[in-house]
């Protein structure tokens, strides 16, 4: 685990604001990541076929690459990054306590 340094003039301060900002960027990544699942659930509804699923095939080119298929993808992504930044979020926040 690496470590950042800020010089502040007031600790308690700083990591109060900190935490704050950590916190509001929490709830929107709980928000994007709740909004992004409910997009996928409609495509696994519609297709019948998990995301995970889909993109492995999309991966290895068998699932087609009209717009449907693209956006899905796109999505399934975006729900890993969003995933993995709540993560190092979540553990940012917990230094701050």
């Amino acid at each position: 685990m690496g470590v950042i340094k800020l010089e502040v003039p007031d600790v308690v301060t700083a990591i109060g604001v900190l935490g704050h900002l950590l916190k509001r960027k929490e709830l929107l990544l709980d928000r994007s990541i709740f909004e992004t699942t409910k997009k996928l659930r409609a495509f696994e509804e519609r297709e019948g076929m998990g995301s995970k699923d889909f993109f492995e095939k999309f991966e290895k080119g068998l699932a087609g690459d009209d717009q449907d298929a693209m956006v899905w993808a796109a999505e399934y992504e975006a729900l890993g990054f969003l995933e993995k930044e709540r993560i190092v979020v979540e553990r940012m926040l917990e230094s701050c306590r």
